[in-house]
């Protein structure tokens, strides 16, 4: 190779990992594993040197051979390389990282610690604003309750998110938050690429801030609710309403332990065991028991397709995926009191109750029908999909 030339790589960060040197695009969620020399070939690359001189290092230090255009355009695949339209991108302080790193610095931790024992000595003091189930039915009204739960969980929601925005930015990432929907829910979501290439201590903040959010939300709440119990003497509708909020919040909270969901933790752990797709593996792994128990082997799944370490944790993880559902379902009967409290006032609303009860029952019900008509809609969709696609693969075989 004679040519000497010149190429252009993004800003990439090399991380060791088990399997070789895990190298990605700077900024993106883009990553791939290199053998230790291939590592060390993109770094000569990435610190200037010509495409036939690092050629010939590659030779004098490893004493083999190596298919440059091959290797280059791998590079290209993996868009590590400039194209030539491509101004040079340097590595450069992400906008806001200032406030990432104001919000966790020792003043911020001081001030979130102060807040947190503060709700902590006013939920000993005063039992009676202690959240609860039936801190949800904060009005006599069903549509209020709904719309009250609704909307006032999306302020909650963003500062979970924003936490997780904030810890990347602190980082350097350039971490956004967006807005989407979930079927005919608004949420918000935050991103943070480029995560995956810094080293695992690093990767814990980020990932479980969101939770500590959670805290610190739950404990405003509580705070604001007792100030105005304290101030006025009584159990307002704000002070209640407040209270409801905060219940809420401890029930998001506790969703982040549901196992069976790739929730904060999930990726915490994913991150500390090394896994790259332990949920799907897991699922695989219980329906292969499961297909083995009622000897069906022909429907098991090859579990090949996951990595070794995915396959290794999925046996004793699958106890975690368990305790998700069991978890789950134990919240789910909690909350059943709340749920036939609801109904029993919507029923004596609808037959007994005044004319702002009753159309306030009535919308309520024609609401709520109307959004699980909707969901089960879908899934009767989706069923009717996976059929027509199973009997027309059946159809191409036969």
């Amino acid at each position: 190779m004679n040519e000497n030339r010149m190429i252009q790589l993004h800003p990439l960060t090399f991380l060791e990992d088990k399997q070789g040197v895990l190298i990605g695009r700077f900024g993106t969620d883009t990553f791939a594993v290199f053998p230790e020399d291939g590592a060390a070939l993109v770094r000569k690359l990435q610190e200037g040197m010509g495409v036939a001189e690092a050629h010939s290092w590659y030779q004098d230090t490893y004493h083999d051979e190596v298919d440059m255009d091959d290797f280059l355009q791998t590079l290209r695949d993996l868009t590590f390389i400039c194209d030539v339209e491509e101004k040079e991108t340097k590595a450069q302080k992400v906008s806001g990282q200032w406030l990432g790193k104001l919000a966790f610095s020792p003043l911020g931790w001081l001030i979130y610690g102060a807040i947190i024992t503060c709700a902590l000595w006013l939920l000993y003091q005063y039992p009676q604003i202690r959240p609860g189930r039936q801190s949800i039915l904060f009005s006599e009204y069903a549509m209020v309750i709904f719309l009250g739960m609704t909307i006032g969980q999306i302020p909650g929601i963003l500062f979970h998110e924003m936490m997780h925005m904030l810890a990347g930015r602190r980082l350097g990432i350039p971490s956004e938050l967006s807005i989407g929907r979930r079927m005919y829910f608004l949420v918000f979501t935050s991103s943070m690429p480029g995560i995956w290439g810094f080293p695992k201590r690093k990767r814990v903040l980020p990932f479980l801030v969101g939770m500590f959010g959670d805290i610190l939300w739950y404990s405003l709440l509580v705070i604001v609710a007792s100030a105005i119990w304290i101030h006025t003497g009584e159990k307002t509708i704000i002070a209640a309403y407040c209270m409801g909020l905060a219940f809420t919040t401890l029930l998001r909270f506790i969703w982040q332990f549901y196992f069976h969901l790739q929730t904060d933790i999930y990726y915490l752990m994913i991150t500390m065991l090394g896994c790259v797709n332990l949920q799907e593996a897991t699922r695989s792994y219980l329906k292969n028991i499961w297909y083995g128990l009622i000897r069906k082997k022909n429907k098991m799944v090859d579990m090949s397709k996951y990595t070794e370490r995915d396959h290794q944790v999925a046996r004793w993880y699958s106890f975690f995926y368990a305790t998700g559902w069991m978890m789950m379902t134990g919240m789910m009967l909690y909350m059943i009191p709340v749920a036939i409290q609801l109904l029993t006032n919507i029923y004596l609303s609808i037959f007994t109750g005044e004319d702002m009860k009753f159309w306030d029952s009535v919308v309520f019900l024609s609401i709520t029908g109307v959004q699980y008509g909707i969901v089960f809609y879908l899934y009767l969709k989706e069923r009717r999909n996976k059929r027509e696609i199973r009997n027309l693969s059946m159809e191409q075989r036969g």
